[in-house]
């Protein structure tokens, strides 16, 4: 029951530097800007990602908990993050 609005908005207008390590952002860039089809479908998808990674934790959390975890993304694999986006890509319309 969290508005996308609380924690999306930050995530893609700060392009998730908010989020990760300068070096991990560097990584995830990179796949932003060489994914043939574009960036913005490509962090679409990372933003999905990110969320079925924590999905155990949402569901198990009430708004407040849930609230704090997506404004707060814990530590992440990024290689396997972006394994779960390019297995996301042609089910996420953009």
């Amino acid at each position: 029951q969290v508005n996308p609005q609380f924690y999306a908005f930050r995530w893609i207008t700060l392009l998730l530097t908010q989020e990760f390590k300068f070096r991990d952002c560097i990584h995830l860039w990179d796949a932003l800007l060489g994914d043939p089809e574009g960036p913005q479908a490509t962090l679409l998808r990372i933003c999905c990602a990110m969320l079925i990674l924590v999905r155990r934790r949402l569901l198990a959390g009430d708004f407040t908990a849930n609230l704090k975890l997506l404004q707060n993304y814990p530590p992440t694999n990024i290689d396997h993050l972006l394994h779960i986006a390019n297995k996301l890509r042609g089910l996420v319309p953009c």
